[in-house]
């Protein structure tokens, strides 16, 4: 997977090896989901194994630690996700199960970044608007992204008797369902333990199967067969 370029600004925390910024980054991703007001430097520091000396020598204040993470998080999810997603291959349900492959590189890198990135852009609007600017762009080309999937897919894959647009909502709708109960599954899976990495793996393998299996049915009902394809 390709690395993300980090934010030059910060120079002394860039110039770490690997696992120590990873560590830091955790660390700050989890305790910043109170929320930025709340947030405790304390906890990072604790969290992370670093004195909190350290952790304003390379920031310089919370702030700025917090920018660095939407900044991080924002170049991470376009180099690890966006640009590596195939949105030219015919087979959307294809494209589907390559995007939940990659959001679980990204989970396995760092367990709570979506948890993150969607509370940073409820708090952005209030304590930064340029900072809630940055997340808008990612969510824009998110969507862009979406829509050049739908653009080059084969549609002629499905069967003459089902229209596209009403398979394709089918699909969307029990997507979503889906992901609203294992996402409250998630929620009860942090109250009882810490969301470690193992947790994270063993999870969402398990996810990623039934997910597999899903759109196994979903090809089965809405596909032709591929004598039938042309």
């Amino acid at each position: 997977m390709a690395e993300a370029k980090e934010p030059a600004v910060y120079p002394k925390f860039n110039a770490l090896d690997n696992d120590k910024k990873e560590r830091i980054i955790s660390a700050a991703m989890k305790e910043f989901l109170v929320g930025y007001k709340h947030a405790s430097t304390d906890n990072i520091v604790r969290e992370a194994g670093i004195s909190k000396g350290l952790l304003f020598h390379y920031f310089g204040t919370k702030e700025n630690l917090y920018r660095y993470l939407i900044e991080y998080i924002a170049e991470t999810f376009v180099v690890d996700f966006i640009n590596i997603l195939n949105v030219r291959q015919p087979d959307i349900l294809d494209s589907l199960w390559q995007a939940s492959l990659l959001k679980h590189d990204l989970s396995l890198k760092h367990p709570v970044i979506f948890d993150f990135i969607t509370k940073a852009y409820l708090d952005a609007g209030a304590k930064d608007p340029a900072l809630l600017e940055t997340i808008d762009k990612v969510m824009v080309m998110r969507d862009k992204t979406i829509g050049e999937i739908y653009k080059n897919a084969d549609f002629s894959l499905f069967r003459d008797d089902v229209g596209p647009e009403m398979a394709m909502n089918t699909i969307n709708w029990a997507m979503n369902g889906y992901a609203e109960a294992k996402g409250k599954e998630a929620e009860a899976l942090k109250g009882a333990q810490e969301p470690t990495t193992d947790i994270i793996r063993e999870n969402y393998e398990k996810y990623l199967e039934e997910f597999k299996a899903y759109l196994n049915f979903f090809r089965q009902c809405f596909y032709k067969k591929k004598e039938d394809q042309t």
